[in-house]
């Protein structure tokens, strides 16, 4: 084992030696970027692809769900297979499963066969985050990690951002064009018909562009391990993600027992990894102060990011009696501070600890909800968006930079497959605690949310303690 970490930390040195942004980061970018395109581009097309597969909203909604569920199973599995296996060949092996389910989804013309593509879509961009983490922990020079951390989730947000206007575009401009007679036979009837197809077309050029850069990268060094996986994980991480995923779309009294199925099941994970030979998760992990808190943030932290980021166009619509339109102009209040919080991030990482970033973002966070909570007037709302959005985005790289400074290069790849996991939590239970306000609380939709904005200042409150505890590192 000792002789392995020896030989991997002298890799890890020849790759950041000949450390080039404009090599390594395009393809992790790109990667990144489809992954957090595909969350929000097929939210505007669901309506229209009830219309046109013959089901109902409630039964196409599961095609979101299901993605957000099947990332989640394939992020600490990707993690630690890029440990073992190669950070370069498990990113690339993800990019092509990606791109696979992409082709699949714009073939389908069932519900069955589209949320089978969207599975297999799922499982390839749970892969791609942890994979271009880990590639930036051993490839990239300690200096400059906090740069390119920023860089990568910029890069998440920019396409989380453009993914409703876009989608929104593909419907309404595919649907303008097969109305006329610039287009005819099979193509009138695609454009017609399925114009949601194109949501999934659009990946293949830009994953095909990843892949030819990624394949362009060094070889992986040689590894001294292989990856095992047991049958009690592979049966109680996808059974644990289906809990989250249906307490987040059934009722809200369902929610809670599903919750807490999830709950027990994750019990029995941890007492299964703690027996068997082979985990999944490295027990190590979980005896360092600096990994054991970041994953509770991560956990604490999701619901009220997600909420917001998921629901505040609902809220402005029932706050303010909006039009769709402009609840999307209201959202650049949120996007753009976000944004600039991770330009800032980025700008002075190098002269400000990643813990102190954090602390910061964290609080911004809380007040914000707080501020959302109380707030009734458009500008005030605003307001609020703009110091959450701005907070988000300071806090974003922080927790994979101290990750990154806390383990050993050989451990990254697991470690931030379980930070990404926790982290992409929020976008189950999210749904789930805001569904829970709007059944439960007997108020008006836009009190219920604001009820539930407060619920996320406690929980962004109670995760500031937690990382001004963290361990020190140096600034490097």
């Amino acid at each position: 084992m000792a002789t392995a970490e020896a030989d991997l930390a002298v890799a890890a040195r020849q790759y950041q030696d000949q450390y080039r942004p404009t090599g390594l980061l395009p393809p992790l970018l790109l990667g990144v970027f489809l992954r957090a395109l595909q969350m929000t581009v097929i939210g505007p097309s669901l309506v229209n692809i009830a219309q046109s597969l013959g089901s109902t909203l409630a039964e196409v909604g599961w095609i979101m769900a299901i993605y957000a569920t099947g990332s989640l199973i394939a992020q600490p599995i990707a993690g630690r297979m890029s440990d073992v296996q190669g950070r370069r060949m498990v990113f690339v092996g993800a990019l092509m499963v990606f791109t696979l389910g992409s082709v699949a989804c714009a073939l389908s013309t069932s519900l069955g066969w589209l949320i089978a593509g969207r599975v297999v879509q799922s499982l390839g961009a749970g892969g791609l985050q942890p994979a271009a983490i880990a590639l930036i922990g051993q490839r990239v020079p300690k200096e400059r990690q906090s740069s390119a951390l920023y860089a990568l989730y910029g890069m998440f947000a920019l396409a989380g951002a453009l993914g409703a206007v876009l989608g929104g575009a593909i419907i309404d401009g595919g649907r303008a064009l097969g109305s006329t007679d610039v287009v005819s036979g099979a193509l009138q009837h695609e454009l017609t018909l399925f114009p949601w197809h194109f949501i999934f077309w659009i990946n293949i050029p830009i994953a095909l562009l990843a892949l030819a850069l990624a394949l362009r990268l060094p070889a992986d060094a040689p590894v001294h391990d292989r990856f095992t996986i047991d049958a009690g994980v592979l049966v109680l991480i996808p059974a644990v993600a289906l809990c989250l995923m249906l307490a987040a779309n059934g009722s809200a009294v369902a929610a809670f027992a599903w919750l807490g199925g999830a709950f027990v099941l994750l019990a029995m994970l941890a007492l299964w990894e703690k027996k068997t030979s082979t985990p999944l998760f490295d027990p190590s992990l979980f005896a360092m102060r600096g990994p054991v808190l970041l994953y509770l943030i991560a956990a604490l932290s999701g619901i009220p990011i997600f909420s917001v980021t998921m629901y505040s166009a609902a809220y402005y619509m029932a706050q303010f009696n909006a039009s769709a339109a402009q609840a999307g102009l209201a959202l650049l209040a949120l996007a753009l501070p976000l944004g600039a919080g991770q330009g800032l991030g980025s700008r002075i990482s190098k002269r400000a600890s990643a813990r102190v970033l954090l602390v910061s973002g964290l609080m911004g966070l809380a007040a914000g909800e707080f501020m959302l909570a109380r707030s009734h007037t458009a500008l005030m709302v605003l307001f609020a968006f703009g110091i959450i959005g701005f907070a988000i985005g300071l806090a974003s790289a922080p927790p994979n930079i101290l990750l990154l400074r806390y383990v050993t290069e050989n451990r990254s790849g697991a470690a931030t497959g379980v930070l990404t996991m926790l982290s992409s939590t929020g976008a189950i239970t999210a749904p789930a605690a805001v569904s829970a306000f709007l059944h439960y609380s007997a108020l008006p939709a836009a009190q219920s949310f604001r009820l539930e904005f407060l619920a996320g200042c406690v929980l962004a409150a109670l995760a500031i303690p937690l990382a001004a505890w963290l361990p020190h590192t140096p600034k490097s």
